[in-house]
């Protein structure tokens, strides 16, 4: 149904007052009287009684102004939440995150996203590098946040952190008597590593820094969570890789020590489509980068 031909009927149920509805519809008197013969003839009912002094409703028309300007109104909030979305002031985001991510950053890019965005409803999915790079691609998530570098260039990535790896080991390890060590400091010690499946070029990347500082691990052991990682640490079953210090988790039997000189780190990065206009993904990515700037 029109929208002018409603708003100048509600102008004249209001005004009851053809020359005070047309100056407030900004219209002719003519160009009124012809939208109420046209909503008439489309309703197929009389809506005014007009003589040469008064106009008023009939019955039908008391009816149908309360029902139009309900209509009125809707239209309105719904051009309203269209233009929002259009312009990412409402909505959703669907993120992909990895483990290590969403427990090291994750918050803080949540907190930083709703004070930019404080209507938009982040949806979360804990996916690895590689899963996110393909749902990136096939647009199941909007943006990633992942461990760089990425080889697709569909993709956009931009690093927002480097955090190096520390070191947790068994207070019973010889070298926890050491209050810094070097990687080839650990030439004879078993590794306890993140599966290679959540970042597998920074897993890879771990052994190849291993083998420039002249030995390969004697064995790799697999675990996951961060968690996992110190409790075998703590039972002495090797030296784990942990990043950032808020995933250096208490636990007795177990500590913790900085690696100097040449050592891993792991990259957090914020990814989304090339090319991609929306707003959000935008604010996303600069919540991203304002939260990564904090990350150790």
């Amino acid at each position: 149904m029109d929208r002018r031909r409603l708003t100048s009927f509600i102008a004249l149920g209001e005004e009851l007052h053809f020359d005070r509805a047309a100056r407030r519809c900004r219209v002719t008197q003519p160009a009124m009287s012809q939208q109420l013969r046209q909503l008439e003839e489309q309703l197929g009912a009389k809506l005014l009684y007009r003589t040469k002094r008064s106009v008023s409703l009939t019955r039908a028309g008391e009816a149908f102004l309360t029902e139009a300007r309900r209509i009125v109104g809707q239209m309105d909030r719904a051009a309203e939440l269209a233009r929002r979305i259009e312009h990412g002031e409402i909505g959703e985001i669907v993120v992909g995150v990895t483990a290590p991510a969403l427990y090291i950053v994750f918050p803080e890019i949540v907190a930083e996203f709703a004070r930019l965005q404080p209507q938009v409803r982040l949806v979360p999915r804990e996916m690895t590098t590689f899963e996110q790079e393909e749902a990136l691609r096939e647009g199941e998530i909007q943006v990633g946040i992942l461990h760089p570098p990425l080889v697709d260039e569909a993709l956009v990535c931009r690093e927002i952190a480097r955090t190096p790896f520390d070191l947790v080991l068994s207070h019973r390890n010889p070298l926890a008597g050491k209050e810094d060590l070097a990687l080839a400091d650990l030439s004879r010690e078993r590794f306890i590593l993140f599966p290679r499946r959540i970042g597998p070029r920074l897993y890879d990347g771990i052994l190849t820094m291993c083998g420039e500082a002249g030995f390969s691990p004697e064995a790799v052991t697999e675990a996951f969570p961060a968690q996992s990682i110190v409790a075998l640490a703590a039972c002495d079953l090797g030296v784990g890789f942990i990043a950032s210090d808020v995933q250096h988790f208490r636990r007795p039997m177990a500590v913790y020590r900085r690696l100097t000189g040449p050592a891993p780190s792991l990259t957090l990065g914020v990814a989304f489509r090339a090319g991609d206009p929306s707003p959000l993904t935008a604010a996303l990515a600069h919540a991203a980068a304002a939260a990564g700037a904090g990350v150790r």
